[in-house]
This record gives C-alpha cells, sequence and structure tokens, in this order.
C-alpha cells in the first residue's frame, strides 16, 4: 500500500462548522506499512490550538487530516488494518501526527511548531480522551 491517506478530502458533516463526524471510512498508512483506519463516524475539533495563535496556526490547514487522524488516535477510535482498537501510546499518536503531516506537505516550520505543542502541551487532552473510554472487562 501507498503511504499516506487513501482518500482526500476526507467526506465529513458539521453542524457547527468546527466539530465534523467522519461519513466514510478512511484508511492512513505509515511510511513504515503499517495501516490505520479512521471509522465512519469518528469526530475531529482540527488542531488544538489556542486560539491566540489561530492567526498564525488554526485548527483548520495543510494538517488537518493529519489533525483528525491524530484525535482518532488519542480518542481510540483509531482501528488497526484488521479492525481492532489501535490504542497506541501517546508518543505514538503524536508521532503519527507529525508524519502525517509530512504527507499533507505542511511546511516544516507549521509540522514541527504543532508536533512540538501537542508533544509537549498534549497530556492532559490524551489523559482526558483515554479516561473518557469505557471500562474494558479482562479477558
Amino acid at each position: 500500500m501507498t503511504p499516506g491517506f487513501n482518500s482526500l478530502p476526507f467526506k465529513v458533516s458539521t453542524a457547527d462548522g468546527r466539530n465534523f463526524v467522519l461519513l466514510e471510512a478512511v484508511t492512513y498508512v505509515t511510511a513504515n506499512g503499517a495501516a490505520y483506519v479512521m471509522p465512519v463516524g469518528a469526530t475531529s475539533d482540527g488542531a488544538s490550538t489556542p486560539p491566540e495563535i489561530w492567526v498564525n496556526f488554526p485548527p483548520f490547514g495543510t494538517y488537518w487530516p493529519a489533525a483528525f487522524l491524530h484525535d482518532c488516535a488519542y480518542r481510540a477510535t483509531l482501528l488497526t488494518a484488521d479492525g481492532k482498537p489501535a490504542m497506541l501510546a501517546k508518543a505514538d499518536c503524536d508521532n503519527l501526527l507529525k508524519e502525517a503531516m509530512r504527507f499533507c506537505g505542511t511546511h516544516s516550520f507549521t509540522l514541527n511548531a504543532i508536533y512540538e505543542g501537542v508533544a509537549i502541551g498534549g497530556q492532559s487532552s490524551f489523559d482526558s480522551d483515554r479516561k473518557s473510554l469505557p471500562v474494558q472487562a479482562a479477558s
């Protein structure tokens, strides 16, 4: 499989222009060949940049598909190619964002700024997203 997203632009719906719901599954293939699926119904609010810096780093830019992928990874809605939850560690989610931004053609300055922002400041979002997951029964 070719690395990158299998479908751009994404087919989404929104009620408020800020929060989006995926209308068809999208597959992302990493540079090393791992495939991840963002399923129908997955959600994103774009890049979680603070409003104070939206003039330079708005929630939606060339990196929007990568931010959607990152939201799925943090929220544990991202699936492996065989349909199982990916459950990536925070650092793996952040590295996936960085790689996907490269595939989207995001300028290196913007890519590095957004990546550093989530790597340094994303822990509380990651923890909050994972805390909201339903408790899984031990098998």
